[in-house]
């Protein structure tokens, strides 16, 4: 048997990409899928890779015009050829229970996951403090950036986080998606509907600071305020060891420019399931298929922290013109490595920014 430690949409679906070859038990904290909400809940077209059909109930919103500002509140205008999308991340994380559910995985709601003994991981029932053993071949860690399973398997290591903090509010808005980069973190206004707004900031340090301001450029009304941690991708990180795999935000698969975990946790499930189908080295699939994006990010974030606020005004600057823009719009955003690339070659002058 393989034991998942949760049920969120990557836990759930490496079940459903393992269920065909082995039996699979998911063991999940919380008495249901999908909530806490601790997301923006906000993808690109590349979620097609994983799902099935364009017309899904979890899709409630979809965002061609985007604004990226700097601090003198100059801002850039996007209008994406492919628009983003906004999910309802509590049907999304149904969506893939449902799927693993119909593929025979087996659910132990409820229950925390203690620690692996030899072939064997011990949970806790959570409403009686019972525990229960069970003997698995693999364990396999999507239970988040606190993850147990990293913990108890060495894993773990030393971890930064950006500490999120997200409103849902009552705004007519336009439709348009606002993103506000700055040291250390970035900030976003990201529309449900035309009546909706989520924002939010995620930062090393000070997040409440951050907050306060960003909402003052958003009055309405508070419908509610969720936060989590959110990990900062270390390329030195080991993420499998004596047949325990990390996968999603418990291996720190987060793009460190802007937070977004969904796309690269899913296919950091599609790599663990390949790994333990096919005997593959699980590492060497991560570092062909993810650390290229991953390591762009973080080294675009860490050039980022580097910026001062005319460094920003003046990129934003510098972007703002036909030819940059026509390329940034091109582009889906997963695809960092050619968007970096385009936009350079059609704006030189961006160099100087990386060289910084």
């Amino acid at each position: 048997m393989i034991a998942i430690v949760g049920a969120g949409p990557v836990g759930c679906y490496v079940a459903s990409l393992l269920a065909a070859k082995h039996d699979v038990l998911v063991v999940e904290e919380h008495k249901s899928v999908g909530l806490p909400v601790q997301c923006t809940g906000i993808v690109t077209q590349e979620i097609f890779d994983f799902i099935s059909g364009k017309h899904n109930n979890f899709i409630i919103n979809e965002v061609n015009d985007v604004r990226i500002f700097s601090p003198n509140n100059k801002f850039i205008s996007l209008k994406l050829e492919q628009p983003d999308l906004i999910l309802d991340r509590q049907k999304f994380d149904l969506y893939f229970f449902k799927l693993a559910r119909k593929k025979g995985v087996k659910f132990l709601f409820n229950h925390r996951f203690i620690s692996r003994n030899g072939s064997k991981i011990i949970v806790k029932n959570l409403d009686s403090g019972r525990t229960k053993k069970f003997k698995c071949s693999h364990l396999i860690g999507a239970d988040g950036p606190r993850s147990i399973v990293a913990k108890c398997s060495g894993l773990y290591n030393k971890r930064k986080f950006f500490i999120g903090v997200q409103a849902v509010i009552k705004k007519k808005n336009n439709n348009i998606i606002d993103f506000y980069p700055f040291k250390g973190g970035f900030g976003w206004a990201v529309p449900e509907n035309n009546n909706t707004l989520r924002v939010g900031v995620a930062s090393l340090t000070n997040p409440k600071n951050y907050f306060q301001e960003l909402l003052k450029k958003y009055p309405g009304k508070i419908i509610c305020k969720q936060g989590g941690l959110i990990p900062l991708f270390d390329p030195w990180t080991v993420f499998c060891k004596q047949k325990t795999y990390l996968v999603g935000d418990a291996a720190s698969f987060v793009k460190a420019t802007t937070g977004g975990g969904i796309i690269t946790g899913l296919k950091s499930a599609e790599l663990a399931a390949r790994s333990i189908n096919h005997n593959i080295n699980y590492d060497a699939l991560v570092i062909m298929k993810l650390f290229p994006s991953l390591l762009l990010n973080l080294k675009m974030r860490k050039t980022m922290d580097n910026f001062t606020e005319n460094d920003w005004n003046d990129l934003i600057k510098e972007l703002n013109n036909p030819k940059s823009r026509k390329a940034l719009q091109s582009i889906n955003r997963d695809r960092l490595f050619s968007l970096v690339f385009k936009s350079f070659l059609n704006n030189p002058k961006l160099i100087r920014f990386g060289l910084k």
